[in-house]
């Protein structure tokens, strides 16, 4: 996924915010369309993240089970082989650079 930072209007609660140059949010966020980020520490199930992994850095849906493993699913399940697990040993030094601004949650994938 290839991003660039844009300025974020006023009355917003995100602290930042980025276009969106591929399909990877769709149907949420459109291609060429915005993505409004909060920065936060904490993550809960089906939250929507931009994270830096191994392939980059990428918007991915997270989950975390009773192990402490740390599922990223591609948001856009066209492309649900790019999903992964970080399993409990390496899940602590995950990046995630803010939480995804959205009016309604996204569910979490059931493949």
């Amino acid at each position: 996924m290839f991003w660039d930072s844009i300025p974020v209007p006023k009355g917003t609660h995100a602290d930042f915010a980025v276009a969106v140059t591929d399909d990877s949010l769709a149907p949420w966020v459109k291609k060429g369309g915005t993505a409004y980020l909060r920065r936060r520490t904490e993550l809960s199930d089906g939250d929507v993240g931009l994270f830096e992994t191994d392939a980059g850095i990428v918007f991915r849906q997270f989950c975390a089970d009773c192990r402490g493993a740390v599922y990223l699913f591609a948001v856009n399940r066209a492309h649900a082989q790019d999903d992964c697990m970080i399993p409990p040993d390496k899940a602590a030094s995950l990046v995630c650079y803010g939480r995804l601004e959205l009016k309604k949650p996204i569910p979490l994938p059931m493949d």
